[in-house]
């Protein structure tokens, strides 16, 4: 079993409490995703890696006609369930995002909490980003949320413990410059529960980097953030938040990709 695979059969109804300040985040980025992807209510939008559809959710409630994707059925089961209660209709599709069935055309789509980059491999990373621009109608916008590789480098090992809603999460992280991999190890304690732990191993990209794959996909890198505030992206900025946009060409034509297949000049894997 893969390590995403453990980890996400483990996570399940443990989700709001490891994650507590990230899911206390969703809604403000749910606004800034539909601001800066532009989208209105009606129009189709993609939520790939979506977890248990926490922002799915979030913009189905802001009137969003919402496909959501993963490949972990237990957390897309969670997914179904708060839809149900919240009478918010989403489509949840089960699929590995580097292979996604064909799901329409979208007027926007988005990758959101550190969710591209665990195949630890730039060709199987770039077959995501394939997929996603497959999907989109031409000047549609493309959100992508990744650790920022720079503020890794100057802070490459860390240590945290969260304690919300009943469980209690020891997290040690350890990143590798020069295979631009991060490590990071969990201890999760939760009462009436047993105690569970897991390794992680996620590639990490620089922007010149994610810039490249971007454009082997077909899409336009329009703007890197350093949070979802819209502030910009610096070396003090622990997250880099790219959009990007599936370009309109005369015609109809697709837009060219990168050649050669190398990859950029910055790129070590």
């Amino acid at each position: 079993m893969a390590w995403d695979d453990e980890l996400f059969a483990r996570i399940g109804e443990d989700y709001d409490g490891i994650f507590a300040q990230e899911v206390e985040q969703t809604e403000a980025q749910a606004d800034f995703a539909l601001r800066v992807l532009g989208l209105r209510p009606g129009q189709r939008v993609l939520d790939v890696c979506c977890g248990p559809g926490r922002h799915a959710l979030a913009l189905a409630r802001r009137g969003m006609d919402v496909t959501a994707l993963d490949r972990d059925g237990v957390l897309l089961a969670m997914g179904r369930r708060r839809a149900a209660a919240a009478g918010l209709t989403v489509r949840w599709v089960e699929a590995d995002a580097r292979r996604p069935p064909r799901l329409g055309v979208f007027a926007g789509a988005m990758c959101l909490f550190a969710s591209w980059g665990y195949a630890g491999d730039p060709a199987e990373d770039g077959l995501v980003l394939a997929g996603v621009a497959r999907g989109l109608a031409p000047g549609a916008r493309f959100l992508l949320d990744v650790p920022n590789l720079t503020w890794l480098a100057a802070h490459p090992t860390g240590r945290s413990l969260s304690l919300a809603r009943g469980t209690a999460v020891r997290e040690e992280r350890r990143f590798h410059p020069d295979s631009r991999t991060l490590d990071v190890s969990w201890d999760v304690r939760r009462r009436g529960r047993p105690r569970w732990t897991t390794d992680i191993r996620y590639r990490v990209y620089a922007l010149e980097e994610m810039e490249w794959h971007l454009a082997a996909a077909g899409l336009v890198l329009d703007a890197a953030y350093g949070g979802f505030d819209g502030s910009s992206l610096t070396a003090q900025s622990p997250r880099c938040v790219v959009l990007s946009r599936r370009p309109i060409l005369p015609g109809g034509a697709r837009p060219r990709t990168a050649a050669g297949g190398r990859g950029p000049a910055t790129a070590t894997r």
